[in-house]
């Protein structure tokens, strides 16, 4: 089956928002949207180990080809949108989203998928009243922010600050990227990947630098804006009245099983909450997806 896909460059009031659509335009649409650093390209049909896209085990997992896929690079992310103000809420980019996708001619979503940041975008895309959104699937997000997530993303600002004084901005980034790598894995994942730590150490900090040397200025924005977004971010579950799909993972500092479980417990229309019992802690969402896959392709095809 044919998958090809076409990117749409779409000009708003606020700047130009760069998004890619996979599949038959007749095919209901699932809207994809992944972490801060994520985007549009999520997906390689035929594509050899190296040039996968980046959230690619979700679409073949799930099966999420028999749809319309479309997917985003976020205004002020790493990708190719456009923006005179990188938007200071998470509202604010569910709102261009909707904005772009009405321009689109779409107005009706078979399901708004969201992984990590992109969880919550989903969950202010859920609740608005100008797109009819049928399914929510959130996965290694929340409906607030924990304390240990705010410390981290405000220990990040600190580090850059702190470069910026030294005169050296991109080594603050590189140190925020390096901190928010430890935040992302799992520590007994960690351990059985680096027996030797010093190996881990390594890797964290070339994790870092080549994020960094891959847009140094789009790279401020992850922590300089994003990270505050997030620290703002709250939603009250029981607004959300669409079936919901919930996937939490072990070890995960950003959404941890506690904050999972409030938000599950206030959703008045959850169809499945499930615990992934990962190695990889918050980035199991995009690794792990042979773990939710299956149980998520049928909760699109029956909710």
């Amino acid at each position: 089956m044919s998958f090809s896909f076409q990117d749409h460059f779409i000009d708003l009031p606020q700047g130009k928002l760069a998004l890619r659509s996979f599949g038959r335009a007749d095919a209901p649409v699932v809207l994809v949207l992944g972490g801060i650093s994520g985007g549009r390209k999520i997906y390689q049909a035929d594509a050899l180990q190296h040039d996968r896209g980046w959230w690619q085990g979700l679409v073949e997992h799930a099966g999420l080809q028999r749809y319309r896929l479309v997917a985003v690079d976020y205004c002020g992310g790493m990708g190719d949108s456009e923006c005179q103000q990188v938007p200071g809420e998470v509202s604010e980019h569910a709102q261009l989203i909707t904005q772009a996708l009405l321009q689109l001619g779409i107005r009706q979503l078979h399901a708004v998928i969201g992984g990590s940041f992109g969880g919550c975008v989903a969950m202010e895309l859920a609740r608005s009243s100008q797109l009819d959104c049928q399914r929510l699937v959130v996965l290694g997000a929340a409906h607030r922010p924990t304390a240990q997530a705010v410390m981290i993303r405000s220990l990040q600002r600190d580090f850059i600050a702190q470069a910026i004084a030294a005169g050296n901005e991109l080594r603050g980034v590189q140190l925020a990227r390096a901190l928010a790598m430890l935040s992302y894995r799992g520590a007994r994942g960690l351990d059985e990947r680096f027996p030797d730590p010093s190996q881990a150490v390594i890797y964290m900090h070339e994790r870092a630098a080549t994020l960094v040397a891959s847009n140094p200025m789009r790279a401020v924005q992850l922590f300089k804006t994003f990270g505050p977004a997030l620290d703002q971010f709250k939603i009250a579950p029981e607004n959300l009245q669409i079936p919901t799909f919930v996937v939490s993972f072990a070890d995960d500092y950003l959404a941890p099983e506690h904050v999972m479980d409030e938000l599950v417990s206030r959703l008045p229309n959850c169809h499945t909450h499930m615990r992934v019992a990962t190695l990889h802690g918050h980035d199991g969402f995009i690794l792990d997806t042979a773990s939710y896959g299956p149980q998520l392709k049928q909760f699109l095809e029956d909710a």
